[in-house]
């Protein structure tokens, strides 16, 4: 899992995650990470700029938009239907489907918002970011964009 700011991403070392499976939990907020021109110009989402560092691994963002004291209190048993969803991006469908059983086995289901390249959907100040309200609320919001360059 990484779980910094955005403006420490060159800062990680790649190579111990080659391979493997990273949650990106990292939301960009130029207020404490300065302008990064590629995210303030939505030429990249936070997650691909992640990706360009850690090019060996299998990304999956999640858990970027409900708050850590959350995770315990809103867990539901598979099939309440008072049941969260928490959106989930990635490129490797393995890497996606380990983290999606990883989210059902603690209480959550995942809706698949699509690519690395889509995670702009669950960023910072977009509808799904923020209280849970449960599967319409979720999917809503993670629909396909119109065009390129309706990206967040």
């Amino acid at each position: 899992m990484v779980s910094v700011p955005v403006k420490a991403f060159p800062d990680l070392s790649a190579a111990p995650l080659a391979g493997k499976t990273v949650i990106d939990t990292c939301n960009y907020g130029p207020e404490r990470d300065g302008h990064i021109p590629e995210l303030d110009g939505k030429s990249l989402t936070s997650s691909e700029l992640l990706q360009s560092y850690i090019r060996d691994a299998m990304l999956v963002k999640a858990f970027n938009n409900i708050f850590f004291k959350h995770l315990l209190s809103l867990a539901r048993p598979a099939g309440a239907a008072d049941r969260s969803y928490l959106p989930i991006a990635g490129d490797s469908a393995p890497a996606k489907a380990a983290v999606t059983e990883f989210i059902d086995s603690i209480g959550y289901s995942v809706l698949d918002a699509g690519s690395v390249a889509d995670s702009w959907r669950q960023a910072t100040g977009t509808p799904v970011w923020g209280p849970h309200t449960g599967r319409t609320r979720t999917r809503t919001a993670n629909r396909p964009a119109r065009t390129p360059s309706a990206r967040h």
